[in-house]
């Protein structure tokens, strides 16, 4: 059934243009948090197999339906079922190590990564949410800062066989919205300062190959977009200056190019419209 609604979907957003899809939500509902953001119907429950299972036949069910013309980015790696409170307007924290995550939370996203029986079934990116983990690495006490900006925990992360044999087939790492309240107030609880320049700059060096910007103004800005081009401004600087920067920017564009390839194998540059 999970697959037979998602080639529904896959075949009507396909042909209304969509080509991205940010879901399904792999997160393992964990029960006894009673505290935590209710996910309830958004994912396929508590079980960790089940969810791995569903989902597998979801993202099956997105790719045939729209003939693979939908690029599907589970969400909200590295799963968030058992987080302490709604990540909408504060950051989030999973009090788990890394080895109790491969048990439960990141189960489910081995299913539709190294682990995938088929490309099928393979997503294609991993939406990257704004989570922190407390107990991460074995200490109690340490806690790592939002996952989605902090590149050693990342890194950790995807280093895992599962994901690392996923990354090397391009792979694709999606951040969660960088102008979101929790992260406003995670940099300055009073929410009187934002820097959006560097705040986009840390969540791409965390390891994001592509930033979703809602709402990225910083006090200064009048407006979103002015704060979009300023970074965009900033990013081509930085680009310009590091060769280390230069080279990250270039291996994910390779990525997004080479999907983008994948859905428009007959691209002509003649057929792009220019927008100024």
């Amino acid at each position: 059934l999970a697959g037979q609604v998602a080639e529904v979907a896959g075949r009507e957003l396909a042909a209304l243009g969509f080509n991205l899809y940010f879901g399904p939500s792999l997160d393992v509902l964990d029960f006894m948090t009673t505290s935590g953001d209710d996910l309830g119907s958004r994912t396929f429950g508590g079980d960790p197999y089940w969810v791995g299972r569903m989902a597998e036949e979801y993202i099956r069910g997105l790719h045939a339906g729209s003939a693979n013309q939908l690029l599907v980015v589970a969400k909200h790696f590295p799963g968030r079922g058992g987080s302490d409170r709604p990540p909408e307007t504060e950051v989030a924290t999973v009090r788990k190590s890394l080895e109790q995550l491969k048990q439960i939370e990141l189960a489910p996203f081995f299913a539709v990564t190294g682990n995938a029986p088929t490309p099928e079934t393979t997503v294609d990116g991993l939406l990257v949410s704004h989570i922190r983990y407390q107990g991460f690495q074995g200490n109690i006490r340490a806690t790592t800062r939002p996952v989605s900006l902090d590149q050693a925990a990342l890194e950790l992360i995807l280093g895992l066989p599962e994901f690392s044999s996923w990354r090397a087939g391009g792979g694709l790492m999606v951040s969660d919205d960088l102008g979101s309240l929790a992260v406003r107030r995670f940099y300055d609880p009073t929410g009187a300062s934002f820097d959006s320049r560097q705040v986009a700059r840390t969540a791409f060096q965390a390891g994001n190959d592509l930033l979703y910007v809602d709402n990225l103004a910083a006090p200064d800005d009048p407006d979103s977009y002015t704060a979009i081009v300023r970074t965009v401004t900033f990013f081509a600087q930085k680009y310009n200056e590091d060769s280390a920067f230069a080279q990250r920017v270039d291996a994910s564009v390779l990525r997004l190019l080479t999907v983008k390839y994948r859905l428009y194998p007959e691209f002509s540059l003649d057929q792009v419209i220019e927008k100024m």
